[in-house]
Parts: C-alpha cells; sequence; structure tokens
C-alpha cells in the first residue's frame, strides 16, 4: 500500500504562524482526516488531496480549531460531487448540531455519510484500517486515537492533553507517536494550567512507550524558532521531529 501523512496543520487556535490542526492519512487513494481546522480543505487541495477522497473524519474534541473546518469541508466536498460514503466520528454535540443543519437545510449532502458519537474503544474499522479512541485529560471530553493499518503498523494521535500514562500504554511500541507539545519545559505551569503538554513531556512519553518515532504537533506561536522545541525534546527522545504545516511522513 502507498501510505502518507500529511500535518496539514500543526499550531494552536490562532493560527499566526502555523494553520489550525490537521492530519490527513492517504492510504492508496483513500483518506483519513484527525481533526479538521479551518480552512482544511484548501491545505488538502494544495497537498494533491481530493476532499471527495476522504473516507473518515475523526475529531478529538470540541475546541473549534479542531473541528469548525468541518462545515467548509463539507461543502466542498458536495460541490465538487463526493459519490462515496463519509464517516464522521465526533461528539455527540457536533453529531446533533450538524443533523440539525442538514434538517434544516443549512447543511446539504448529497452522498451517503454515517455520523458516530465517539467513545473509548474501536470506533472504525475497514480493510486497510481499524481506529480506535481512548480517553486523554483537557479541559472538556477529549480523545486519541490509535490507528492500525494493515495490523502492521501503529500510529498513535494524542490530541490536546497533558501528559498521561494512558498514552504510554496505548502507545507501546507504536511506529508513530504524534503527540502535542504546545509548549516548552520552561513554560510547564502555564502549559499544566491550560491543560497541555511540553515538548518534554511528549518525548517522556515517547521513551517510556518505546516508540520508533515522536512527531510534535500543536505547537505555539510564541515559538518562532522551533529548534527550541526540538531541543526540549531531544533530551529525551532522539528520534524526533517537529512537524511543520505540509510536512509528508512517509510509512
Amino acid at each position: 500500500m502507498n501510505t502518507k501523512i500529511y500535518m496539514l496543520g500543526t499550531g494552536t487556535a490562532v493560527p499566526i504562524r502555523r494553520a489550525l490542526p490537521c492530519i490527513a492519512l492517504r492510504i492508496d487513494s483513500d483518506i483519513y482526516l484527525f481533526d479538521v481546522g479551518e480552512g482544511c480543505q484548501q491545505r488538502m487541495i494544495k497537498c494533491g488531496l481530493s476532499p471527495v477522497k476522504t473516507k473518515g473524519i475523526f475529531i478529538t474534541h470540541l475546541h473549534g480549531d479542531h473541528y469548525l473546518g468541518v462545515f467548509g469541508l463539507l461543502q466542498s466536498m458536495r460541490l465538487l460531487e463526493k459519490k462515496t460514503e463519509l464517516v464522521l466520528v465526533a461528539p455527540h454535540e457536533l453529531i446533533e448540531l450538524i443533523e440539525n443543519m442538514i434538517h434544516s437545510g443549512m447543511v446539504r449532502l448529497d452522498f451517503e455519510y454515517d455520523l458516530r458519537e465517539i467513545g473509548e474503544g474501536e470506533v472504525y474499522r475497514n480493510n486497510k484500517l481499524s481506529v480506535a479512541a481512548y480517553r486523554v485529560k483537557h479541559g472538556i471530553p477529549s480523545y486519541g486515537y490509535i490507528i492500525r493499518i494493515k495490523e502492521a503498523y501503529t500510529v498513535v494521535y494524542t490530541g490536546d492533553t497533558v501528559p498521561i500514562e494512558k498514552t504510554v500504554e496505548v502507545a507501546d511500541r507504536a511506529h508513530l507517536l504524534i503527540h502535542e507539545s504546545t509548549f516548552v519545559t520552561a513554560d510547564r505551569d502555564e502549559a499544566y494550567k491550560q491543560l497541555h503538554s511540553t515538548a518534554g513531556d511528549a518525548a517522556k512519553i515517547a521513551s517510556a512507550a518505546k516508540v520508533r518515532k515522536l512527531v510534535l504537533t500543536h505547537i505555539s506561536p510564541r515559538y518562532s524558532d522551533q529548534s527550541e522545541v526540538l531541543y526540549d525534546a531531544y533530551r529525551y527522545f532522539k528520534n524526533v521531529v517537529v512537524a511543520e504545516d505540509y510536512m509528508t511522513i512517509y510509512i
């Protein structure tokens, strides 16, 4: 299989230096999105990823930078004449909102769709991958995702969270851990107050879980030089990169 991960948005709530959170996993011609910040469809198209090829959308939590792009994306899918089914997994409030918008005519979908409320455990499976959710710790109910590609390659994406032991458990010997790293250790008090992680925290989790590679994302715009973020993690885990918008990871 031809498999790539595109880091379409690697920043935080205000897109000063980086775009809003969005990760695209492409397996052959199928696309799966994890969080959908505003403008995600424009970034998809720039990377040669057609919105109509999207099979699944997986939202971690209902802070606006992680889901507000879904409305524009659905509109683009309809205008581009998407024909295949879309599965959308999200907290129940967003599922209810989209259903109400469809019923009121505010959102029109001319393709099959399956809206699923997120919960712990497996939320999606087909012949190419499975996706399971696990609870993380943030200011509102939030989840991370465990993606297993053909049961041979495991990716864990935390979404927004403070460092928790559960991530060590679910990421045990994973091939790739994509961990939020909003702050660096020097700003740890602020990180924990806002229920976020530091790059150092992410690296310690990667080391404890014995993952093969760590990708740091959800980077605060206060860090104009990403070397500060990289160094904070590199002290604890060597095979680490700081994500940049449009960065491609080959699997």
